[in-house]
């Protein structure tokens, strides 16, 4: 497949010094058709189909299968996206042999017919203006997505687009006022998607080719649990923490260190300890810890040590090793164990626990997992042959709940702004509404975290000792303060 066909659309992408254009009544449909194009292309490619035989002239008005009913939707359309209907690439739907039909997206089936383009009804039930909610794509879920009541929804009030998997009264996840994290311009969502690609988060080839890990493939896409190149950023941003970390222990209120972390060529847990402890090879997990120099300072976070290096101690502080295992699992890692004043036992029950598989919380045999674990910052728990996993994923487990207090004005917040759920004691910094598509389940990036904390001691919010970052685990309670702020991610996908 050669790619370097493609037209190069890194002047497009949304970037912190290239945002979307605010001076625009509507959509900017000319960069949001490039990107969409480049979409469609790179797919058509990974097919193994030439791009001289993609119809560049079918789109919404003329490859929809009712050139008529199309038309009839213009009049209710904002000038700004009748024009990207009218330019984006809409391949013809094979409806002798659905099973052609290449999805642009790993997320997205494509453009929406005009038979379901107006979400009436979601409107009414959300007190929307008429014709204000347009289902532009329709959401990926194999081959029923066509019949599926999800979408990526273009509000025409707004001119933005959100990701939603259902529609119904039901959908407690359609907020419209004052929901910044929910609506993005359309150019956000495309170049989250892009990114997904270029990272190889998600990787093209023809469907009929199986997946890595046999997971279902949607098309030509197929979404892996890692890619290297996100362990890559992860590392770096470690060493960008450690780096802020050092800065403030060399400070003169603190003992110099002797040396520099960049002397230091030790790994945070090398692979014979892994091997032991059975951390799979490859994962994420592995190539994290393996790669991640450690630092001289024991604390990387308000009662959180780093792992131990010996065997021993690693094993001691891995409360998941011994859980029966499939060929496809890897399991939770705790990187960063709660300090031992801070190790109060949690209740992991089916309910409560972040992690889905049910083996975590039997006590049928003597190998499954205690039903009481210490708190720290564990990886994810994956089954790669599964849909929308995060190998690069965390839980950070804390000995207390957030939001017990019903009244409160202020409390711990999630990516999309809403509150953590009450008596949950694993959702701080997760994502909660994904706007870019994905299931609630999706764990948020070790990356970003690492790129959070790292915010809060360079803004001097967390101190800085002779042994690292001080205070106990107690620390994160102020996420449910007026300084919620200081432990919130931004959205991304």
């Amino acid at each position: 497949m050669d790619f370097s066909q493609l037209p190069d659309i890194t002047s497009l992408l949304v970037r912190p010094n290239n945002p979307p254009r605010d001076d625009l009544e509507g959509m900017d449909y000319t960069r949001c058709v490039a990107l969409h194009n480049y979409l469609i292309q790179y797919a058509w490619l990974a097919e193994g189909r030439p791009l001289e035989t993609l119809d560049a002239n079918s789109n919404f008005f003329t490859g929809s299968g009712d050139e008529d009913e199309a038309e009839a939707c213009r009049p209710r359309l904002h000038p700004s996206l009748a024009a990207f209907l009218d330019t984006a690439i809409m391949p013809p739907f094979p409806f002798d042999n659905p099973h052609e039909y290449i999805p642009f997206s790993v997320f997205a089936w494509g453009i929406d017919g005009p038979s379901r383009l107006f979400e009436e009804d979601t409107a009414d039930l959300q007190d929307q203006p008429v014709d204000s909610l347009v289902r532009l794509y329709a959401v990926e879920g194999g081959l029923s997505a066509v019949d599926s009541d999800g979408g990526i929804i273009y509000h025409q009030g707004l001119h933005r687009v959100a990701s939603f998997m259902y529609l119904d009264e039901y959908d407690i996840g359609f907020p419209v006022e004052g929901s910044k994290n929910v609506w993005n311009p359309l150019e956000t969502l495309l170049t989250n998607w892009i990114d997904l690609i270029h990272i190889g988060k998600v990787v093209a080839s023809p469907h009929k080719e199986p997946a890595l890990f046999g997971c279902e493939k949607v098309g030509p896409w197929e979404w892996r649990p890692y890619s290297d190149a996100q362990v890559t950023t992860c590392v770096a941003e470690w060493d960008r923490l450690c780096q802020a970390i050092a800065a403030r222990i060399s400070q003169p209120s603190n003992p110099p260190l002797t040396g520099t972390d960049a002397d230091n060529s030790e790994p945070l847990v090398v692979s014979s300890v892994l091997d032991a402890a059975l951390v799979p090879h490859p994962s994420f997990t592995r190539s994290f810890l393996t790669r991640a120099r450690r630092p001289q300072f024991r604390y990387i976070a308000p009662g959180l040590l780093l792992p131990p290096a010996d065997l021993a101690g690693f094993m001691a502080a891995q409360p998941f090793s011994v859980l029966p295992r499939s060929e496809y699992t890897a399991p939770p890692v705790c990187l960063f164990p709660a300090d031992t004043g801070d190790q109060r036992p949690i209740q992991l029950t089916r309910t409560t626990s972040p992690f889905l598989q049910s083996d975590f919380y039997s006590t049928s045999t003597e190998t499954c997992t205690p039903s009481r674990v210490s708190a720290g910052l564990y990886t994810e728990a994956v089954e790669r042959n599964g849909l929308d996993v995060a190998e690069e994923g965390f839980r950070l487990l804390l000995p207390f709940t957030f939001n017990d207090d019903w009244d409160k004005s202020v409390g711990a917040r999630k990516s999309d702004g809403s509150l953590v759920d009450r008596g949950r004691f694993s959702e701080l910094f997760q994502h909660g509404y994904k706007p870019f598509g994905g299931d609630y389940y999706r764990s948020q990036r070790l990356e970003r975290l690492l790129g959070c904390w790292r915010k809060l001691v360079e803004r001097g919010v967390w101190s800085v000792g002779a042994d690292g970052v001080e205070g106990t685990i107690d620390t994160f309670k102020d996420a449910e303060s007026d300084r919620w702020e200081d432990y919130y991610i931004p959205p991304t996908w």
